[in-house]
C-alpha cells in the first residue's frame, strides 16, 4: 500500500473508530501505534461482518442496516445503550393494509395494527393516515398503553369533512365504535362517525361512540384528545362505565367535540364500582337529537369529575342538559357555558336529584333555570334572569361564642350545657391569651373518669330547610386526641371529626356533614386537658367563621357589651326654635346642649323628610340642665299626654314612627 493510500485508509478508519467510541490522545501518536489500532479495528470489522450476515439471514433484513454495530460485549465494555431487539418509532396502519377509501372494510387491518402495538411488536402509537376507514360490526379495541392517532378531524366542527386531510373512523354496527380498555389507552386527532350510508348501514344505529369501560378492573390515565364524535343518535357519544367492582380514574379528555347524539357524555358507576376524578377540558356539544348533554349516575361512587371551559348548547334536550343522580355522585363544572335557545322556559337546563350533593357549577347560564336543592349544593353559582345560586346565611348560632358570664359556683355558662362533672373549668380572661378580640378562653381540666366530657349548646335552633351543618371550635392542647367534634349523621349514627394532634398549638376542630333532622345532636367530646375559644355553628355547607357572632334581621342575642353611638345636639336657629333636628347615622343617644339657656321647648323632631328616622328607631334625649320642655302634641305623643320637663341629668326615650311622628317609650325625670 502506498503512503498516500495508507494515509487515506488510516483517516477513514480513524473516523470509524471515533464513531465506535475510540478516542485519540491529545499527545502526538506515533504512526506504528496508529497502525496497531487500525489492525485491531480491522479484526473487529471482520467479526461484525460475520455477525451481520448471520443476523440478516434469519430475519431477512438488509445487511447495510447492521453495518458498524458493535457487539453486545463491546457495548457492555463501553457502557453504551442496549441494542436489544425492541420496537422503535410509530406503528403505521398503512403497513397492515388499511385502505381508507370509505368503501373497503378496514376492521381487521386496523385492529391488527393496534394489536401489534399492544404486543410490543411495534411502537405504541398507531398512526392512521388521512381517509375514511370503514369498521363493521365489532368495535375497535384499543388496549392498555396503545394510542390510536389520526391526522385531525378536518376543517369543520359541525360536520364530517371527507376532503380536508381528516382521519375518520366510520362505524357500521350495533356496538360502540371504539372501546378504550386499559391503563393509558388513548385516542387523538380523528373523527368517529356513526356511518349512515349504504344499504348495509342506513338502518343500523350504534350503541354509542367511544366507550371507556372498566369491568372488574381499574382503568387509569386514559387520554382522549382532539376528537370529533358525530351522529351517534342511538346512545352516548362518550361513555365512562365501571362495573363489577371496577374503577375509572384520572383520565384526561381534551377538546372532545360532540355533534348530534342521544347523550353527550355519560358517566356511570355500578354498585361497588367508581368513576372518579376524571378531567374534561374545553370541547363541548351542540346539534340535535339530544336527550341529555352530560349525565352522571350511581349507585356507585361517581364524583369529583371535573369539566373546565366546556360548552353544552343543544337548542333543546328531551330530559335536560345536565342530569346528576346518586348519593355518591356529583360533578364539578368550572366556567362552563350552558345554553338552550329552544327549551321551554318551564323546563330546567340542569337537574340535580335530591340524593346528590356537593356539586360545583359556575359559568354562563343562558335560558331556563337550575332544579336542585341548593342547601345541599351551595357551590352551584350559576346565575341568570331565570335562576340564581344560594349560600347559607353566615350567622353563628352559638349566641355566647365569646364565653362570657361563666358562673363557677353553679358551673353555668350562658348558652351552653356542660355535660358531666368530670372536668374543672376556669376562664382565662387575660387578653394575652385571647385568640380573637373580646373572646374569652376557657380552660378545661379533664379529670380522667366517666368517659368524655361534653360541651354543647343548651338550645340549637332547628332549621329543617338545611341538610348540612358546619360547626367547630378553636382548641389548644398538648394531649393527643383531647377533643373532637361529634354529631348525629343523617343515617342516625354518631360521627366525629379529626381530633387535636396534641401539638400544643391552636387547631380548629370541626366538621361539615349531613345531619339527622329528626334528632339533631351536636357536641364537642373532650377526653384530655384543653383550652377552647371562639366556637361557631351554622346551618349549611360553608367554611366556618370563628371569632364572629353576627347579628341579623331575624334576631340576635348579646353576651357581650352593646355600645351605642353618642352625639351632641345643639338648639335650632331662632326662626325655627321649636323644630329640633337630631343627626341621623350618628348613634341613638343624644346629649342636648342648650348653650346656657335651658328654658327651651321641643315641639317637633326631624320634621323634614330627608331627616326622618326609620320606623322603630329609638332615640334617647339626655339633659344635663333643668328646664327644657318636650311638649306633648300630635307629632310627639307622650305618656298620659303629659309634657316632659327636664331636671338635672334626666332623659326621655322616643321611638320614631317612620314619618315625622314620635311616641314616648320611657322617661327618667
Amino acid at each position: 500500500m502506498s503512503t498516500s493510500s495508507s494515509s487515506i485508509a488510516i483517516s477513514l478508519l480513524a473516523v470509524v473508530m471515533i464513531a465506535l467510541g475510540y478516542t485519540f490522545s491529545r499527545e502526538r501518536t506515533t504512526q506504528q501505534q496508529l497502525y496497531d489500532q487500525v489492525a485491531q479495528l480491522q479484526r473487529q470489522m471482520n467479526q461484525l461482518a460475520t455477525t451481520a450476515t448471520t443476523t440478516t439471514s434469519s430475519v431477512d433484513i438488509a445487511p447495510q442496516e447492521h453495518r458498524f454495530l458493535p457487539t453486545k460485549e463491546e457495548q457492555d465494555e463501553r457502557s453504551l445503550s442496549c441494542a436489544c431487539d425492541m420496537p422503535t418509532g410509530f406503528t403505521y396502519a398503512n403497513d397492515f393494509g388499511v385502505i381508507g377509501d370509505a368503501t373497503a372494510d378496514d376492521t381487521l387491518a386496523l385492529q391488527a395494527a393496534i394489536d401489534s402495538a399492544s404486543a410490543n411488536d411495534s411502537g405504541g402509537i398507531v398512526v392512521i393516515p388521512k381517509g375514511t376507514f370503514r369498521i363493521f360490526d365489532k368495535p375497535l379495541i384499543v388496549p392498555a398503553g396503545v394510542t390510536l392517532q389520526g391526522q385531525g378531524y378536518g376543517d369543520s366542527p359541525l360536520a364530517i369533512s371527507f376532503d380536508a386531510g381528516a382521519s375518520t373512523i366510520a362505524y357500521c354496527g350495533t356496538d360502540y365504535a371504539v372501546k378504550l380498555a386499559g391503563h393509558a389507552a388513548g385516542l387523538r386527532d380523528l373523527a368517529v362517525y356513526d356511518w349512515p350510508y349504504g344499504t348495509d348501514c342506513e338502518n343500523i344505529q350504534a350503541a354509542g361512540g367511544v366507550l371507556v369501560e372498566a369491568d372488574a378492573a381499574l382503568v387509569e390515565s386514559v387520554i382522549v384528545s382532539n376528537i370529533f364524535i358525530y351522529f351517534f343518535l342511538g346512545g352516548p357519544a362518550l361513555s365512562l362505565v365501571a362495573k363489577n367492582s371496577a374503577g375509572i380514574a384520572f383520565g384526561n379528555y381534551q377538546n372532545v367535540r360532540i355533534r348530534h347524539a342521544k347523550q353527550g357524555i355519560s358517566l356511570q358507576a355500578e354498585e361497588s364500582s367508581f368513576v372518579n376524578s376524571n378531567s374534561f377540558l374545553a370541547g363541548g356539544m351542540s346539534g340535535g337529537g339530544f336527550e341529555v348533554g352530560v349525565i352522571a349516575q350511581g349507585p356507585g361512587a361517581c364524583n369529583d369529575n371535573k369539566f373546565y371551559g366546556m360548552f353544552i348548547e343543544p337548542p333543546d334536550t328531551t330530559l335536560t342538559h345536565v342530569y346528576v343522580s346518586g348519593a355518591k355522585t356529583n360533578v364539578k363544572f368550572h366556567d362552563v357555558r350552558l345554553e338552550a335557545t329552544s327549551k321551554s322556559l318551564d323546563k330546567p337546563i340542569v337537574i340535580i336529584d335530591d340524593s346528590s350533593y356537593g356539586n360545583v357549577m359556575n359559568g354562563l347560564l343562558g335560558h331556563t333555570h337550575v332544579q336542585a336543592n341548593l342547601n345541599r349544593n351551595p357551590d352551584i353559582d350559576l346565575m341568570s334572569a331565570k335562576s340564581v345560586g344560594m349560600d347559607p346565611a353566615p350567622k353563628n348560632l352559638y349566641w355566647n361564642s365569646a364565653f362570657k358570664g361563666f358562673n363557677a359556683d353553679d358551673r353555668m355558662m350562658p348558652g351552653f350545657s356542660l355535660v358531666g362533672t368530670n372536668a374543672a373549668i376556669t376562664i382565662l380572661e387575660d387578653s394575652d391569651e385571647m385568640l380573637f378580640p373580646d373572646h374569652n378562653v376557657i380552660d378545661v381540666d379533664y379529670l380522667n373518669y366517666g368517659g368524655a366530657f361534653k360541651l354543647m349548646a343548651d338550645i340549637t335552633p332547628k332549621a329543617p330547610g338545611h341538610d348540612f351543618v358546619t360547626f367547630g371550635v378553636y382548641a389548644r392542647s398538648s394531649v393527643p386526641s383531647s377533643i373532637s367534634a361529634a354529631m348525629r349523621y343523617e343515617s342516625g349514627n354518631i360521627i366525629a371529626s379529626a381530633s387535636h394532634s396534641g401539638s400544643g398549638d391552636w387547631e380548629f376542630i370541626g366538621m361539615t356533614a349531613l345531619y339527622d333532622k329528626s334528632a339533631p345532636y351536636f357536641y364537642f367530646s373532650i377526653t384530655g386537658d384543653v383550652q377552647l375559644t371562639a366556637p361557631t355553628f351554622i346551618y349549611g355547607k360553608s367554611p366556618a367563621i370563628p371569632g364572629a357572632s353576627l347579628m341579623s334581621s331575624s334576631g340576635a342575642r348579646m353576651s357581650g357589651t352593646l355600645t351605642m353611638g353618642v352625639t351632641t345636639v345643639y338648639p335650632p336657629p331662632d326662626a325655627t326654635q321649636y323644630y329640633w333636628v337630631i343627626p341621623k347615622n350618628s348613634g341613638n343617644i343624644f346629649l342636648i346642649d342648650t348653650q346656657g339657656n335651658p328654658s327651651r321647648s321641643i315641639i317637633r323632631l326631624n320634621h323634614r323628610t330627608a331627616d326622618r328616622f326609620a320606623r322603630g328607631t329609638l332615640a334617647t334625649l339626655m339633659f344635663e340642665e333643668a328646664g327644657t320642655r318636650v311638649k306633648h302634641n300630635s307629632y310627639i305623643k307622650l305618656k298620659n299626654n303629659a309634657d316632659f320637663v327636664s331636671g338635672p341629668n334626666t332623659s326621655i326615650t322616643l321611638m320614631a314612627g317612620g314619618s315625622a311622628s314620635w311616641v314616648e317609650v320611657s322617661r327618667n325625670e
